[in-house]
C-alpha cells in the first residue's frame, strides 16, 4: 500500500494542497496549531469515511467554504486507484473511484488500508472499557465488512431491548416481543464476540513481539480479552457456543434485568486487560511505558493487516515522540523505516538520527500551507 499523491480543498485549515510524499518516512514538520494532524486527518478519512476525532463531519469543512474536497491517488496490490470524496456544507457527500460514483461506501472502508496513532490513543490504557470496546469495533470493521454488518444491527437490538425492558417497568408494554429480541441479540452478539476474541488473540501475539522490539527486549506485553459473560478460561470456541453461553445467561439475569430494565451481558459489557510484566498497565504503568502500550498495540495492527491484505498499511502517527526517552523513539523509528510508508508529525528533528532524516520527506506545515523541503 503506498500513497502516490494527497490533493485538498477546503479542508479544515487548508483552502488547497497538494503533497507527493515518499514511499518511506514522511515527516511533517511545525508548530503547534499549524494543520499537521489536518493532514492526517485528510488521509485517514479518506480510509476510514470518518472523521479522527470526534467531531461532525461538517465541521471538516473550511469555515467559508461550500465544500470539502480530498483526492488520493495509492497504490495496491500493483494497481493504482483515485478515491475522491467530497462533502458539501449542506450534508451531501460524493464519492469516487477512479471518477465513477460509488453506490455503496462502506464496501470501501479500508480500501485505502491506513493504521494511525494519536495521543487520544493513551485512553486505550488509561481510559474506560467503552474506549477499549470503540477501539475493537473501528479496526476489525476496517478488516472486516461483515463485522461492521453485526455491530449495527447488535446496537440496533441492544437498544430496542433496553426501550421494552424500561417500557414494561413503567407498565407501558407486554414482553410479547422480548424473544424476538433476545434472538437478534445473540445472533449478533456472537459474532462479535467470536470476531473479537479471534482479533485480540492474533494482536496479542503480535504485540507481544512489537513490544519486546521497541523496548528493546525490557518488558513484555499481553492482552486479555474479558468478554462480557459469566464465562471461565477456556472461553468458547465457535460462534454457535458464544450464541449458547449469552442466551444462558440471558435466561439466568432476566429478573433482575427486568428489576433494573437494562441488558446485563453481551458484548456492550466486554473489555480486555493491557498487561505489562504480568502487571495490569492502567495502574502500574508509567506514562512513557503506558505511550509504548498504546504504541505496540497500534504496530501490532500493521503486521496483522499485513497478513490479512498481503501488503502493509499506510502509517500515521501523529505527537509521537512525547513521553518517549530517547532509545524507545529510535527504536520506534528503526522498527517502521523498513517496511511500511509512515507521515510522522513533529515541532522539531531531533527525535531523528542522520540516516533517517537523509532518507526521509521533509514537509514543512505553516498556517495551512504545506511545502517540501528540497
Amino acid at each position: 500500500m503506498q500513497l502516490h499523491a494527497l490533493r485538498l480543498s477546503g479542508f479544515r485549515n487548508y483552502t488547497r494542497a497538494h503533497i507527493e510524499p515518499s514511499p518511506r518516512v514522511n515527516i511533517l514538520l511545525g508548530e503547534n496549531a499549524q494543520g499537521k494532524t489536518n493532514l492526517l486527518e485528510a488521509i485517514y478519512y479518506l480510509s476510514a469515511f470518518r472523521p479522527l476525532r470526534p467531531v461532525r463531519e461538517a465541521d471538516l469543512i473550511q469555515w467559508g467554504a461550500q465544500e470539502m474536497r480530498l483526492t488520493a491517488q495509492y497504490e495496491t496490490d500493483g494497481l493504482t486507484d483515485e478515491l475522491q470524496i467530497r462533502l458539501h456544507a449542506q450534508g451531501k457527500r460524493v464519492i469516487t473511484l477512479n471518477e465513477q460514483p460509488v453506490a455503496r461506501p462502506s464496501a470501501l472502508v479500508g480500501r485505502l488500508s491506513v493504521v494511525c496513532f494519536t495521543a487520544n490513543d493513551l485512553t486505550l490504557i488509561r481510559g474506560e472499557p467503552a474506549d477499549r470496546r470503540r477501539f475493537l469495533d473501528t479496526e476489525i470493521s476496517l478488516l472486516s465488512p461483515r463485522y461492521a454488518h453485526a455491530v449495527a444491527h447488535y446496537r440496533r437490538a441492544l437498544e430496542q431491548r433496553n426501550n421494552l425492558l424500561r417500557a414494561y417497568l413503567e407498565g407501558a408494554a407486554s414482553l410479547e416481543s422480548l424473544p424476538e429480541w433476545n434472538a437478534q441479540l445473540v445472533k449478533y452478539g456472537a459474532r462479535l464476540f467470536q470476531a473479537r476474541r479471534q482479533f485480540l488473540e492474533r494482536l496479542n501475539t503480535l504485540a507481544e513481539t512489537t513490544h519486546r522490539a521497541l523496548t528493546r527486549r525490557a518488558e513484555s506485553l499481553q492482552l486479555q480479552y474479558q468478554p462480557g459473560l459469566p464465562v471461565r478460561a477456556p472461553l468458547p470456541e465457535k460462534e454457535e457456543d458464544w450464541a449458547d453461553a449469552l442466551m444462558s445467561a440471558l435466561h439466568q439475569s432476566a429478573g433482575e434485568e427486568l428489576r433494573r430494565a437494562t441488558t446485563l451481558y453481551g458484548p456492550h459489557r466486554d473489555d480486555f486487560q493491557i498487561l505489562v510484566q504480568g502487571y495490569e498497565a492502567r495502574l502500574f504503568a508509567s506514562q512513557g511505558q503506558q505511550r509504548t502500550c498504546a504504541l505496540s498495540l497500534r504496530l501490532s495492527e500493521v503486521a496483522l493487516v499485513e497478513s490479512i491484505r498481503h501488503a502493509p498499511p499506510i502509517v500515521l502517527l501523529d505527537d509521537v515522540f512525547s513521553d518517549l526517552d530517547p532509545a524507545r523513539r529510535q527504536s520506534l523509528v528503526a522498527y517502521l523505516t523498513p517496511r511500511t510508508q509512515t507521515f510522522i508529525t513533529c515541532t522539531d528533528l531531533s527525535a531523528f538520527d542522520e540516516a533517517t532524516l537523509r532518507d526521509a520527506a521533509q514537509f514543512e506545515v505553516r498556517e495551512g500551507t504545506v511545502s517540501r523541503h528540497a
